[in-house]
């Protein structure tokens, strides 16, 4: 891997984001995952409430952050481990850019959709 100064920060942050991702998805898997009653109806419920409530979307909305991140930080770095021209170079970090952004988009949308259409037909 490129360890370079120019690539220390970007080889630390792959590394930080893995921990995080780790973390995060195991907060996630115990929390909405692993119930012994979870395949009662009134346990799905539950799950589409806690789910739906601002502080999970925004744990979701930073795990998003995170996975997206980390998977596009590393095909950055199999490019420059390449070392690729430096014009190639410019215009495939545009393209993780733009790729970044809209996966970003698309899973917020999901996120807010998903809890705008679940809360609406909720009782509890």
């Amino acid at each position: 891997m490129n360890t370079e100064n120019k690539g220390l920060l970007s080889w630390f942050l792959q590394r930080i984001s893995a921990l995080l991702l780790v973390l995060g998805m195991s907060v996630h898997f115990f929390t909405f995952h692993f119930s012994p009653s979870r395949y009662a109806s009134r346990y799905y419920d539950e799950i589409v409430h806690r789910f739906c409530s601002p502080g999970w979307i925004a744990f979701h909305i930073c795990l998003l952050i995170l996975v997206i991140f980390h998977g596009l930080n590393g095909i950055w770095g199999i490019f420059v481990d390449y070392n690729f021209k430096r014009k190639s170079g410019n215009t495939f970090k545009q393209v993780l850019w733009f790729i970044g952004i809209v996966l970003f988009g698309t899973g917020v949308y999901i996120l807010i959709w998903f809890a705008k259409t679940k809360t609406e037909g909720l009782i509890l």
